[in-house]
C-alpha cells in the first residue's frame, strides 16, 4: 500500500500544468463516452453484449484510457473529486491537522483549502 502523500502549496501548484492536461483529456473522453453510450444503449437493450456493434470495442478502449488517466492522478497522491465541475484535492497538513488544498479546473494556482469533511462548499482562501 502506498504511503499517503501530503502536499505543500508549492508542490500542489507544480502539479497543475500536468493536471490541466489530464483533466482536459478526461473531459474530452467523457464526451466521447457519453456519445457512444447514447448510440450503443438501444443496441444493447435488444442484443446481448457480445462486442457485435462496431463501436463497442471503441467504447471499451476509451473507457480504459479514461481509467488510466484517473489512476495516474490518484497515484500522484491527488484526489479527483469530479469532472462537472472538475475538482482535485491535495492532502495537506494545516496547523497540525489534515485538510485538503482544493483546485478547480480553470484556476491557475492553489488558492483555497477546506476541511476533509466539508468539501468544495467549505472552501476557504489560503
Amino acid at each position: 500500500m502506498q504511503e499517503k502523500k501530503y502536499f505543500t502549496v508549492e508542490e500542489a501548484n507544480e502539479c497543475i500544468p500536468e493536471l490541466i492536461r489530464d483533466v482536459s483529456t478526461l473531459m474530452e473522453l467523457k464526451e466521447k463516452i457519453e456519445k457512444l453510450h447514447a448510440e450503443l444503449t438501444p443496441f444493447f437493450e435488444v442484443v446481448p453484449y457480445n462486442g457485435g456493434h462496431k463501436n463497442a470495442f471503441l467504447l471499451m478502449q476509451i473507457g480504459e484510457q479514461f481509467r488510466e488517466i484517473v489512476n495516474g492522478i490518484e497515484r500522484r497522491g491527488c484526489h479527483l473529486k469530479g469532472l462537472d465541475p472538475a475538482l482535485i484535492d491535495f492532502p495537506h497538513i494545516r496547523d497540525g491537522k489534515e485538510v485538503y488544498l482544493c483546485w478547480r479546473y480553470g484556476e491557475r494556482e492553489i488558492r483555497y483549502w477546506h476541511e476533509v469533511e466539508s468539501g468544495f462548499s467549505g472552501r476557504k482562501p489560503l
